[in-house]
């Protein structure tokens, strides 16, 4: 970060990381941005990947919710988490209804990408929720912008393992993963980290994330 920006951050309030315009509040949007989030409760996402559980989401990937995810992930607008944490706490409740004792395991960030944001977003926004067990690593991979669907499923099925005796401890105790992400396109990674936990010996019947992209 360039001085003249490390410096305007620091003493002047941050802007809306939606409209970037209005002074944002503590939890970073302004109040208008702060009204434009999905508030009509989650919703059924269908994935184009048939081997994907079922997965239940705040709402679309655009608008509001769109930036607010961009500004969270790749610009570490931390102050963030607590809106998307609280989107998805409503998107795991819907299922943890139907899915008594299932436990929360989030899709892993790459070692590249933990170094370069400085922390793991998706774990992150997992945590205030609780019954979160890291079952799984992510392994170094490529960009997929510009995949076709088929490079996507081998790109993601290489990508994501079950860390064992992790696994292997949740397998003991019988309980159900659903599995957490931010955004759900095609659904490859979420079919493939359910193939690998359920290598594993868990179920995995849903998966929750804050939006739903095309």
């Amino acid at each position: 970060m360039r001085l003249a920006e490390a410096l305007t951050e620091l003493f002047l309030p941050a802007a809306c990381a939606a409209c970037r315009e209005a002074p944002a509040s503590g939890r970073g949007l302004c109040a208008a941005c702060a009204a434009g989030l999905p508030d009509r409760g989650p919703v059924l996402a269908v994935p184009r990947e048939r081997q994907a559980p079922p997965t239940v989401v705040a709402g679309a990937y655009d608008g509001v919710l769109a930036e607010v995810l961009n500004e969270y992930k790749e610009r570490g607008r931390r102050e963030l988490a607590p809106a998307l944490s609280g989107l998805l706490e409503e998107a795991f409740a819907a299922v943890a209804e139907q899915v008594p004792g299932a436990v929360l395991v989030p899709i892993p960030a790459t070692r590249a990408a933990r170094r370069e944001r400085g922390f793991d977003h998706v774990a992150a926004l997992c945590r205030p929720i609780g019954r979160v067990r890291r079952c799984l690593r992510a392994r170094p991979r490529p960009d997929s912008v510009g995949l076709s669907p088929e490079q996507r499923r081998r790109q993601a099925r290489r990508s994501l393992v079950a860390v064992p005796s992790r696994a292997a401890a949740l397998a003991a105790t019988g309980r159900p993963a659903v599995l957490v992400d931010d955004i759900v396109t095609t659904g490859a990674t979420l079919a493939a980290a359910a193939a690998a936990l359920r290598s594993a010996g868990i179920a995995v019947p849903a998966a929750v994330a804050v939006a739903a992209g095309q």
